[in-house]
């Protein structure tokens, strides 16, 4: 008994850390975390044409910007990013570890982003919607105390995402939302 409400507490610190960061950085439209391969996958909606030379000089920002964080807190984080093109919109999809995770990561990340893509990246509540500095910072502390705890079992493979304002998490092994 005490093993299955251990897991379940597990597997509620994932879920609560997936709606957490798309609450806190708005410009993620869906995050995927497959704890069995150790793979999470971040999904950002860019809007109108993205040329060749922006993906590439935005690849090149990225690469130096991890550099210099590696160097500057000993991390190494390896992120490959990817962009599926349809008409005139476009997903940015960044893979990386989940174990590899940290709060100034995907701080450093939607940054990078936010800063490359400000007129094209499509962020939830742009229509006059703002969230609170005291609900950024309260919506900061979760995501560092879930990150710094077992944030779920090694059967976890859970996608969360945004829909009219709404986040839904979806557990892909279960079928369940």
């Amino acid at each position: 008994m005490s093993k299955m409400k251990q897991q379940t507490k597990q597997d509620a610190y994932t879920t609560n850390l997936l709606i957490s960061l798309l609450v806190r950085f708005p410009e993620i439209m869906s995050i995927n975390f497959d704890m069995p391969q150790d793979s999470a996958k971040f999904t950002f909606i860019l809007a109108g044409i993205v040329k060749k030379d922006d993906v590439a000089n935005f690849k090149l920002v990225l690469k130096n910007s991890l550099s210099a964080y590696q160097e500057l807190t000993g991390e190494y984080l390896q992120v490959k990013p990817k962009l599926q093109r349809s008409g005139k919109v476009n997903l940015l999809e960044l893979y990386c570890r989940t174990s590899d995770l940290s709060l100034e990561w995907i701080q450093l990340i939607c940054g990078i982003i936010s800063g490359h893509f400000p007129t094209i990246l499509i962020r939830e509540g742009d229509e006059g919607e703002s969230i609170h500095e005291e609900e950024l910072i309260r919506q900061e502390e979760i995501i560092e105390y879930l990150l710094s705890h077992n944030t779920g079992t090694q059967k976890d493979n859970l996608i969360a995402f945004r829909e009219a304002g709404k986040v839904f998490v979806y557990d892909m092994i279960k079928n369940t939302v």
